[in-house]
């Protein structure tokens, strides 16, 4: 993986806004940032345990930098408590794009490493108001075939 899909971006930039909306400073784009990790490390702890989480992080870091070199800072295991003064010192877009890099690049391989069911639910226990994909694309299989099936049979008539 050199890149994070492009769902995978607009996600992370949902789940930042839900938490700090519009930035018009590099500094509410840190705290944002920050609010976020806090959310998917106390989600994701139960399941990876802390340094597994900590360790995702780490590398997504080091997959985000090809893109923003200065994440570079935070892709060591003590990296984290930079994640702040990384982001501050860019200008508020950059600094917007370059968390929502990083995030997106989380996302992207916390679905490789846990799937995409368990990751929508993880997010979802976090954020209940952020809407994953459209409810035809979240609805099991099952349900889908069974109404497909149904409109098929109907369609016969």
């Amino acid at each position: 993986m050199s890149k994070p899909s492009a769902t995978q971006v607009e996600k992370a930039k949902r789940l930042l806004t839900s938490e700090g909306a519009p930035w018009s400073s590099s500094e509410e784009c840190a705290a944002a940032a920050w609010r976020v990790y806090e959310k998917l490390n106390a989600r994701l702890a139960p399941l990876l345990g802390l340094a597994g989480v900590q360790a995702l992080f780490v590398r997504s870091a080091k997959l985000a930098q090809a893109e923003f070199p200065t994440l570079a800072e935070i892709a060591s295991p003590e990296g984290l408590t930079r994640l702040g003064p990384c982001l501050q010192a860019l200008a508020p877009t950059l600094a917007a794009e370059a968390a929502a890099t990083l995030f997106g690049t989380f996302l992207e391989l916390m679905t490789t490493f846990i799937g995409e069911r368990l990751t929508i639910l993880v997010l979802r226990s976090a954020w209940p108001e952020i809407e994953e994909t459209a409810p035809e694309e979240t609805a099991p299989r099952e349900t889908r075939e069974t109404s497909e099936t149904r409109e098929t049979r109907e369609t016969k008539k």
